[in-house]
């Protein structure tokens, strides 16, 4: 398999295209992102990482997209920190991933969860995707799989 990284913008059509299938009329929604240390935001820059938002903004509806290569074991760091923060490892439907936990929080009968994230380790690069509308795995994997589509191949 080809070595795969992080892409470099945000302007990332098969990413756009997943999330309109989901929220019509989704598109990159420019974020002036100001991350704390310590969090996944920072640790993602502090990577040489992007995160990339996606949705309607007026209505606040959408989620993020983080791509960060695995310098310095950062995945082991932060699966241990996610862990520690109640999310569960879970094995993708259909991706060879080298690790995956994800963070469910939220009434599953309701219309919106609150928080919905999953972590994944594919290829060496970090991958995390959040979303506001996304209750299941299932309605994740096309994000998640544009995500991946979406890296570079050196």
């Amino acid at each position: 398999m080809a070595q795969l990284t992080p892409p470099a913008s945000c302007e990332q059509e098969l990413v756009v295209q997943a999330f309109a299938d989901q929220v019509e009329g989704s598109r990159y929604v420019p974020t002036d992102w100001q991350p704390s240390p310590g969090t996944d935001l920072f640790d993602v820059y502090e990577a040489g990482g992007i995160a990339c938002t996606y949705g309607i903004q007026v209505a606040e509806v959408g989620g993020t997209v983080m791509w960060a290569s695995n310098v310095d074991n950062l995945w082991d760091s932060k699966k241990t920190q996610w862990l520690e923060q109640g999310q569960v490892e879970i094995d993708l439907p259909g991706l060879n991933e080298t690790d995956a936990v994800i963070l469910k929080e939220g009434s599953t009968g309701a219309d919106e969860m609150h928080v919905w994230a999953i972590n994944l380790l594919i290829n060496d690069v970090w991958i995390q995707v959040g979303a506001s509308f996304l209750q299941t795995v299932d309605e994740a994997m096309p994000i998640i799989e544009a995500a991946i589509e979406s890296m570079v191949k050196e």
